[in-house]
């Protein structure tokens, strides 16, 4: 497998601006993360077909100047099961031309179906200003360019033009996202977050049906406002007798369902998109969620570990909770980085004492890979050089002092369980990792991801004495992914 490496030097000045884009929330989340730009889409010759893609972001925004963003697409089968060995290739749609991809554009997804992209800003530019109002947009495809999906992503940083806002944040999720062209329904749900991922209750999205006065897209809200949890669900449907007479199946399926949305006081457009086929779709049974709260982690009695909550919902292909479903759940490590974090003078100019504690150099590691068998499967699996390291360092708790016997749960009356993460402070910033659920409804397997970094408490970190519990990275400090120094 060819090696993949990058490396990223923070000065002062950008570091300044990298935390001031990266926003509060009683914690630091360094994800490392960063990708190379394509303009054209690939076509590649390939065998294996998808039924429809997921991307997953490390995190909801990215800053401006010195930004890191790692971008997981999964490639799904109709049960929402990861597809090995799909072509994805990714692009970036970006006006400024400041984004920048430093991974390969055109990967085969791995045994779990996910290809995993870095994307970066660089540390300064003349039209930050433009992709701070207007974002960027990055678009996934698959099956010879047949499918694809695209996610609007927002930048933060200092806008002293006109104070841009990029605190309302759109995220799609559906219970089938590939429809016939003949007809069919679906079910969306909404979820509407700022730019730290927090939830955002009573909020009053608009939703938009592009072309819906051409494909006959009808959509009904089940609320006015989103919930404590801030969601909200639309059930979507569409037959061949709405559909406007000179609007042919084939320009449908060419230009497939895309939903836009925003909301608050942000004229940022989030788009999804749903992928219109002509054949049978395959019959998805349900769909797993599963959920976490990005801004807020716990710290352990010992003060040895970090808790995350997490919250997993299934439900059936129309939406409802399923209660009594066993669920596995699972932990695949994405990357894991290499370096340091230090404690820096951010002031301009500097007045020559620390204030605040951020990455100093970080390498991202995809490499080097072993062969592991579980469950008589033989997968591929991150293996660090250095001697005694390992990337399996995350495991499931009910709570405090209450282990998790194994990693089976079962959903309770409302379709969900809650469960926690816990892993050793010094992995955090270290290391980014997937949480999968899987389950067997009505005789067929249905699976549910989200992928995030390990993230670590502010309130451990005491800048004045240059303390803190992952000021060196466990798997190394070399730039180099080969070695294990």
């Amino acid at each position: 497998m060819k090696k993949k490496e990058i490396s990223l030097k923070f000065s002062a000045v950008a570091l300044a601006v990298l935390l001031a884009g990266c926003g509060g929330g009683g914690y630091y989340d360094n994800n490392a993360a960063d990708t190379d730009k394509i303009e054209d889409s690939e076509t590649v010759e390939q065998a294996v077909v998808a039924s429809a893609l997921k991307i997953e972001l490390d995190k909801l925004s990215m800053a401006a100047t010195n930004g890191q963003l790692t971008v997981t697409v999964r490639a799904l089968d109709e049960n929402k099961g990861g597809v090995p060995d799909a072509n994805i290739t990714l692009m970036i749609v970006d006006s400024t031309n400041n984004v920048s991809n430093l991974s390969v554009a055109v990967q085969k997804t791995n045994e779990s179906g996910n290809a995993v992209y870095v994307l970066a800003t660089p540390s300064t530019s003349t039209t930050l200003t433009d992709l701070i109002n207007n974002g960027f947009k990055i678009i996934a495809k698959t099956n010879n360019g047949a499918l694809s999906q695209e996610q609007t992503i927002s930048v933060t940083g200092a806008d002293t033009n006109n104070g841009s806002d990029t605190t309302s944040i759109v995220l799609f999720d559906a219970t089938k996202t590939s429809l016939n062209v003949r007809g069919d329904q679906t079910t969306v749900t909404l979820t509407a977050v700022d730019a730290n991922g927090a939830t955002l209750s009573n909020q009053a999205i608009s939703l938009k049906v592009k072309n819906s006065s051409l494909n006959g897209v009808k959509f009904t809200p089940n609320a006015t406002q989103t919930d404590s949890n801030g969601k909200i669900t639309y059930t979507l449907s569409f037959s061949e007798s709405q559909r406007v007479k000179d609007y042919s199946a084939e320009q449908f399926i060419k230009d497939d369902l895309v939903l836009e949305a925003n909301f608050g006081q942000s004229t940022q457009v989030y788009t999804y998109k749903l992928d219109v086929v002509s054949s049978t779709v395959p019959k998805p049974v349900g769909a797993i969620s599963v959920l976490y709260n990005p801004t807020k982690i716990e710290d352990s009695a010992s003060g040895v570990y970090y808790y995350k909550n997490i919250s997993v919902h299934v439900t059936d292909v129309d939406g409802k909770p399923l209660p009594n479903q066993d669920v596995v759940m699972g932990v695949n490590a994405l990357s894991y980085n290499k370096g340091n974090y230090n404690f820096f003078d951010t002031d301009l100019p500097p007045d020559g004492k620390v204030d605040k504690y951020l990455p100093d150099v970080i390498t991202q590691c995809f490499s080097p890979i072993t062969k592991v068998n579980i469950d008589g499967k033989q997968i591929d699996q991150l293996q660090p050089v250095k001697q005694g390291q390992t990337v399996q360092v995350v495991s499931f708790i009910n709570a405090e002092d209450q282990p998790a016997t194994d990693n089976k749960y079962t959903t309770d009356a409302n379709g969900r369980f809650d469960l926690k993460i816990q892993y050793p402070k010094i992995y955090a910033g270290y290391l980014n990792i997937q949480i999968l659920a899987n389950s067997i409804v009505s005789g067929k397997s249905i699976n549910g991801s989200t992928s995030l970094g390990l993230s670590y408490l502010i309130s451990d970190v005491d800048i004045e004495n240059g303390i803190a519990p992952n000021l060196e990275s466990p798997y190394g400090t070399s730039l180099n992914c080969s070695d294990g120094e």
